[in-house]
């Protein structure tokens, strides 16, 4: 006599679930989510599934309908999913005969039949580390039996029919407290339902429904490769792995571990996985050590109900190649990455616009949100005073990982047109493809200040110098010109320092100097602006001789002093290059302690002349002897460019 158990019915509904086999902490959509609900928010729009399967071992031959998968997202935060797998089934059959009156043996049987064809899930979003899910599990288990009776002279064989139904509740939780981590943990059976019953002769045959606790990790080797490992109170487990290919093709392999089984490690599963656009294509094998004990058959003595603690996998289990379809629709376009944050560094000065091109102007805090390695890039803009978004450079990030993204900007002409300090709004985009809409989107305030406003760095005020500008070559020519004779007795050393000391007396001769026209330290005049007034204060004029210089080939530089016991006394003044090599320094002055010898643009030490612009008006050697006692006193003694609170910013 004997038990035919059925397991090409048995249910492993997601191949790459097969593959894996320690699946839970990996799950990442609707595929496989009675195995970790909470993976279930990984969907994106609308997911649909079908799986069919082909048994190995036992005469079995055809494939076989196993199951379909219907998910949605919505309210972002939010997924449900539905599950009818016809082919989560379990059916034992009893054989017997009757032997009647010397008659011919009468065929008897008793099918004992489980299923679980219906599962719904339920998965919330709780934050960036945390999903919490639930799965209902709807389960039916039937007992035909064929009684034996007379009427008459004619035996009639009727069948008796015991069913119970129940539902079953397990609740998952993910946690991912790092980009490489995940990790899981999911009650089963925590809360049931039943509704029927059997008679006490086949109360061995009931299904326990025990509560149990399964823990797993996942654990991310590299952006391609993920390890998982879970155990159970039920003593069973499982070990297994992922790698992803081109973010295309996946190979899985896992190895099934469990006490009631023999061997130990009793199972190997392998998958394949080919992704394109909107669709997966899964593949999976699993193959059991012991063949015998996962034939199909067993005898009927050796039938143990008490052993089937899940449908999907058991003691009764067949080999079978499994192959799923999944799609994505609805939104079809994957969001890839979220935006997690914005942080602007501060406002944007129109003198030095050019510099946010280059120069991060904030960061946009960026996490992959999909199951594979994903490249994105961020675009910053501002409607009116960009013309299109600056994008950022290509950047790598895994699965989970969250990443800081530099944001640049390249700003049009209009930007030079602001002339007070307003908020304009930012968007910041984030996309993962090259061509499609964005992954998302995050709007951000940004203050962009007005064009003479100024931040009080040096480094900064070297913008406001425009030697190009129209007015400054229509002064600097007027004035070379008016005075290209006396230059003609002067030496050929000379001539920058002369053309320098010229320009400078010339304009101290038509300017009034003021203690910032705008009563506001960051505030300062362009050199055209300046020319214009005839005024201004020690920064206004600092850029001013800057440019004036810069215009005729003479470079400059800023020494910005911050007093480290008085920063409130802090001030700017110039240095310019006479282009004198140091050994002719006594052309310049009999003092060394009068200039400065530091490298030029060309990388040759030459002779700087340092210039207080505060008492330009007093004169240019007043100026130059007054600037020159500052940089020895400051530099020289008081160490104070070593130190670090005197900086010299070149404007070339």
């Amino acid at each position: 006599m004997g038990a035919r158990e059925v397991a090409y019915c048995q249910s492993l509904v997601s191949p790459r679930a097969t593959g894996v086999a320690a699946f839970g902490p990996i799950v990442s959509d609707s595929r496989g989510f009675v195995a970790n609900p909470a993976g279930l928010i990984g969907i994106r729009d609308w997911e649909f599934s079908a799986v069919t399967y082909f048994p190995t071992g036992g005469g079995a031959s055809g494939f076989v309908f196993h199951g379909l998968t219907l998910g949605k997202k919505f309210l972002e935060r939010h997924a449900v999913a539905l599950q009818f797998s016809d082919g989560t089934s379990l059916e034992s059959v009893f054989p017997g005969q009757v032997i009647i009156g010397g008659q011919e043996p009468t065929s008897v049987e008793t099918r004992v039949s489980y299923s679980e064809k219906i599962s719904l899930g339920y998965a919330y979003d709780a934050s960036s580390e945390f999903s919490l899910g639930a799965v209902a599990r709807f389960r039916n288990e039937k007992i035909t039996d064929t009684q034996v009776q007379f009427m008459d002279t004619v035996i009639i064989l009727p069948e008796v029919i015991h069913v119970i139904d129940s539902w079953s509740i397990d609740l998952g939780l993910r946690w991912k407290p790092t980009s490489q981590w995940s990790l899981q943990l999911v009650g089963r059976n925590l809360a049931n339902v039943d509704q029927g019953s059997f008679p006490e002769t086949f109360q061995s045959f009931r299904l326990e429904r025990g509560e149990h606790v399964t823990l797993a990790a996942a654990y991310r080797l590299s952006p391609s490769i993920v390890v998982a490992g879970e155990g159970n109170t039920q003593e069973s487990g499982a070990l297994g792995s992922e790698w992803i290919l081109e973010e295309r093709y996946a190979l899985r392999s896992g190895l099934y571990l469990s006490n009631d089984e023999r061997p130990f490690v009793y199972a190997l599963g392998l998958g394949l996985g080919w992704t394109y656009e909107f669709f997966d294509v899964d593949i999976s094998y699993l193959h059991f050590f012991n063949a015998t004990a996962h034939s199909g058959e067993v005898l009927a003595n050796d039938f143990n109900p008490s052993l089937i603690t899940n449908l999907d996998l058991n003691p009764y289990t067949r080999a079978r190649f499994s192959l799923s379809v999944n799609a994505r629709f609805g939104n079809v376009q994957e969001s890839l990455a979220r935006i997690e944050n914005v942080e602007m560094y501060g406002g944007i000065y129109p003198s030095s616009h050019e510099v946010s091109a280059y120069r991060p102007i904030g960061k946009a805090v960026v996490v992959n949100v999909s199951p594979k390695p994903i490249h994105v890039r961020v675009a910053f803009f501002i409607e009116n005073l960009m013309d299109a978004p600056t994008e950022s450079q290509r950047m790598f990030i895994s699965p989970g990982e969250e990443v800081e993204v530099p944001l640049t900007a390249v700003f049009n002409e209009e930007i030079k047109n602001v002339s007070q300090a307003m908020i304009r709004d930012a968007t910041v985009s984030v996309k993962a493809s090259p061509t499609g809409p964005a992954d998302d989107q995050y709007q951000t305030r940004v203050v962009i200040h007005g064009k003479n406003d100024w931040d009080g760095q040096a480094e900064s005020l070297r913008y406001f110098v425009t030697p190009d500008d129209s007015a400054v070559i229509r002064y600097t020519r007027s004035v070379l010109l008016s005075s290209r004779d006396a230059f003609s007795n002067s030496s050929t050393e000379l001539e920058a320092f002369h053309k320098a000391k010229l320009l400078i007396e010339t304009f101290v001769g038509k300017l009034v100097y003021v203690n910032d026209p705008k009563q506001s330290s960051d505030f300062v005049q362009y050199p055209s602006e300046t020319l214009a007034l005839r005024g201004g204060d020690c920064d206004d004029l600092t850029v001013c001789f800057s440019s004036l210089l810069n215009s005729v080939g003479i470079s400059t530089a800023l020494v910005d002093v911050v007093p480290p016991d008085a920063p409130e006394k802090s001030h700017i003044y110039l240095l310019f290059d006479t282009g004198l090599p140091p050994q002719y320094g006594a052309r310049i002055s009999e003092n060394p302690k009068r200039y400065i010898v530091r490298r030029n643009p060309k990388g040759e030490e030459t002779i700087w002349i340092p210039v207080e612009t505060t008492v330009i008006a007093e004169g240019f050697e007043k100026a130059w002897r007054t600037g020159a006692e500052e940089y020895f006193d400051d530099v020289e003694v008081k160490l104070g460019l070593l130190k670090g609170w005197v900086r010299i910013v070149d404007v070339y």
